[in-house]
């Protein structure tokens, strides 16, 4: 092949995987092979009474907690709900073709990031929008659950909102609108999102356009709370927030609640910002033998994490150190693009707007997070990349010897890669040993009612198989019933699948140990349940990932609510 014939074929197969349907191809096929597990159980639940009751999406009992509740009370907003509800409606309840079903917003995420780059870090589309796409942020953590559509949908409001302000169009400003408020009502997390709109609007004199699409945000977002309130005579949104609220505790309490989020902040940072945080740390000049060092660290260590069963706390301090840096990282690319030298503004709309958003991104992580986990930064990880992805296109030009290397991009891929690998091995013990416990009770041939209790992904699969769920203070157990019961290494930690606050260990009087069933392999990193509600992104385990107790029933067993 001539050498021009073959670098121009390099070049249109490059931007073919850079293409946003085909990386969100890869993270949407990727996500299919991954059993169910942490809140999928939830959303599927909701999609389930959706294509059964289309007008009445929280009209049934969810139980999801210690104790059934009303569905009103789990906080899931429709949109994605009824999203999958749609094709349970056609296709029946198959969890890999409802994660093939979610590719719109994946692809909407994509399309969003290369807009933005193009409009904010024109010429870094084709190396960076990779980076994003596939990094740690993204691959592992789309599942069924709500973070990341609600990211696509919020990403595309406001890349269709810059359009509107250099076209001065009202139309794409009424269309910006509309897709914040399906953020919105797909996470509430996605209440950023019209606080961005302004701030666009205020750094580029848009400000008519910016309150038309905030006042159509606003009046879908209370179209739909109005609709529960005249089903349900209360508003989702309201009910959660003033349950929040609800809570008593003193402002220094509140506020010491607040900063003992800051750990977990840089700590999944420090993972799910890898890419961003060398791929800053060149463009801001550090040699790249260091930045090299600094990458073959990173590997060395998280690979300890998978492999040796590190301690506790030299896993927080090692994800956390790279957290830190990722965020010196954008406070320092932000000051050129804020700064010229010492303290004089450069102004520029963009430059500001960027910057702002990425503050914003910081303040919703600490005014809405309940708890640490992975899912709370990815906004904050993705932004992020678009800051530093400015600079690298300033930079680039200027002092073309600051240019990223292609290992950079390469190794931010390959984290996401790594990750997604871990955490889809660490999604199938619920599935496969509520499969080997439902064939154990088959050949126990019960007389009576098959049991269990455990949430998340296991109680998925155990309801598929039949079995009913145990409730503290409601449930009698009788001879001839059946018990499955997850065994948790101790009961200071939160270990899967999750059982409410109540322990529940049969007495020996009541129920003989028939069978246990164990996952354990060679790996010691998990994600499940530190990546979802935890403090560490990938922590080590010093016990199987997950061990199942069947029993038998002998002598009737109220269980207790306490």
């Amino acid at each position: 092949m001539p050498a021009d014939s073959q670098a121009d074929w390099r070049t249109r197969a490059g931007g073919l995987l850079a293409a946003p349907w085909v990386l969100a191809l890869v993270v949407t096929v990727a996500n299919a092979a991954k059993p169910v597990l942490v809140d999928d159980t939830a959303y599927l639940a909701y999609a389930r009474q959706v294509a059964a009751h289309p007008g009445d999406p929280y009209g049934f009992v969810m139980f999801w907690w210690t104790v059934p509740e009303p569905a009103m009370t789990v906080l899931v907003p429709p949109v994605v709900p009824y999203w999958l509800a749609v094709n349970v409606a056609a296709f029946g309840e198959y969890p890999w073709l409802l994660k093939l079903w979610l590719y719109p917003f994946v692809w909407a995420l994509a399309w969003a990031l290369r807009e933005l780059l193009r409009r904010f870090a024109r010429g870094t589309e084709a190396r960076v929008l990779p980076l994003l796409v596939l990094s740690p942020a993204v691959l592992p953590t789309v599942n069924l659950m709500l973070d990341v559509p609600a990211l696509g949908l919020g990403l595309a409001a406001v890349a269709v909102f810059a359009r509107a302000a250099d076209r001065a169009s009202w139309r794409l400003a009424v269309a910006a609108g509309a897709l914040a408020a399906l953020a919105m009502q797909t996470k509430y997390t996605a209440l950023l999102v019209p606080p961005a709109l302004l701030w666009y609007g205020v750094t580029h004199r848009r400000i008519g356009l910016a309150l038309v699409a905030v006042a159509v945000a606003v009046a879908g977002f209370a179209a739909w709370e109005a609709f529960l309130v005249a089903q349900y005579g209360q508003s989702h949104f309201l009910f959660h927030l003033n349950e929040r609220q609800s809570a008593t505790a003193t402002l220094a309490e509140h506020l010491q609640k607040k900063a003992d989020l800051a750990p977990p902040l840089a700590g999944h940072l420090g993972c799910l910002g890898i890419g961003v945080t060398l791929l800053a740390a060149v463009v801001l000049g550090v040699p790249r033998t260091v930045v090299a060092a600094a990458a073959l660290l990173w590997a060395a260590c998280s690979a300890r994490i998978v492999f040796a069963q590190p301690s506790g706390v030299s896993v927080a301090t090692f994800w956390q150190s790279f957290g830190w840096l990722f965020l010196l990282g954008l406070a320092l690319c932000a000051r050129p693009l804020v700064f010229r030298r010492g303290v004089r503004v450069r102004w520029s709309g963009d430059a500001a707007f960027v910057v702002g958003w990425v503050l914003l991104e910081v303040a919703g992580y600490f005014a809405l997070t309940p708890f640490a986990a992975a899912r709370r930064v990815i906004g904050l990880a993705l932004v992020g990349g678009i800051l530093v992805a400015r600079l690298m296109s300033r930079v680039g030009r200027s002092r073309p010897h600051r240019r990223p290397p292609g290992w950079v991009f390469g190794f931010g891929v390959a984290a996401g890669a790594a990750v997604a690998a871990l955490d889809t091995l660490d999604a199938f013990p619920e599935k496969a040993c509520a499969e080997r416990a439902t064939e154990i009770v088959a050949a126990q041939r019960p007389t009576g009612t098959v049991w269990s209790a455990g949430h998340w992904g296991f109680q998925f699969y155990c309801e598929r198989a039949g079995m009913k769920l145990v409730v503290p203070g409601g449930s009698v157990l009788q001879p001839g019933d059946v018990l499955v019961l997850p065994a948790y290494p101790n009961g200071d930690e939160l270990f899967r699948p999750h059982a409410g606050t109540v322990p529940l260990t049969p007495p020996p009087w009541a129920a003989v140990a028939v069978a246990e069933v164990v996952w354990d392999d060679a790996i010691a990193g998990q994600t499940i349940a530190n990546f979802y509600a935890g403090y560490n992104p990938i922590e080590g385990r010093r016990h199987p990932r997950l061990r199942v107790v069947v029993y038998r029933v002998v002598a009737p067993w109220a269980v207790p609510r306490e």
